[in-house]
């Protein structure tokens, strides 16, 4: 599916990241608009995968900003970005909910919206703790005895899925092979011998899901694998 991405900007400004989108990557959909407020209706009348705001005159700074805000309250389901040359200014953005903020002159905006499209691979073997995840901004992986290959960003395993102890020394090698996955073990039901060795398996986050419950483990995850979609920006 061809991914849609929405820019925000002074014309030649967003007209310029259009074309070179399109010219580094043809299949993207890519409109425009002038305004903050047209970003917001549009964004909201179309399934966008991207929401791009472009640096701008400093005295619309807070129009801009609001944009982002009312983007973020009306549920758009993408990525914002968000260009401006002042700390001050992504600062801004950030805290009123952009996923990512840049300096347009020091990284290429056409570039940092064809790395905002990633979704971080999250692997998941407990059918029910999938579904904390359906619609977030991630890539659902299902598995059920054998450990992912290739490895995810994230793997959650859960210690009702694997009664067997000796599965544990294996999950243990496979969180010291693949340094890049943030492993998340989670107890939810568990022998004696099985959560012994769940934890002396040492991966970590270890999660009693009883004490700290499903919005901790959501949360727990969420923040994981925005930290590997992060990590992208900067590789």
């Amino acid at each position: 599916m061809s991914p849609r991405i929405v820019i925000q900007g002074e014309l030649v400004d967003r007209y310029e990241v259009q074309r070179l989108l399109q010219q580094a990557h043809p299949e993207a959909v890519i409109e425009t608009v002038g305004s903050p407020w047209e970003l917001v209706d549009r964004a909201r009348s179309g399934e966008f995968a991207v929401a791009l705001v472009l640096k701008g005159p400093i005295a619309r700074h807070h129009e801009r900003v609001q944009a982002v805000t009312a983007l973020r309250a009306n549920g758009f389901a993408g990525r914002v970005l968000y260009a401006g040359s002042f700390l001050t200014e992504k600062q801004d953005a950030l805290q009123a909910g952009a996923h990512y903020a840049f300096d347009p002159d020091a990284q290429r905006a056409e570039e940092i919206v064809w790395t905002a499209l990633y979704r971080p691979r999250v692997a998941v073997d407990h059918a029910f703790l999938r579904y904390l995840f359906v619609g977030e901004w991630l890539e659902l992986v299902e598995y059920v005895d054998s450990l992912p290959e290739p490895a995810p960003d994230v793997l959650l395993t859960s210690t009702s899925k694997h009664a067997v102890p000796e599965f544990y020394g294996a999950l243990a090698e496979y969180a010291r092979t693949h340094l890049d996955t943030r492993c998340v073990l989670v107890e939810d039901e568990a022998t004696d011998d099985v959560r012994v060795e769940a934890l002396a398996s040492g991966v970590q986050p270890y999660m009693v899901l009883r004490e700290e419950g499903l919005l901790a483990l959501a949360r727990l995850v969420g923040n994981l694998a925005q930290e590997c979609w992060l990590a992208r920006f900067s590789a």
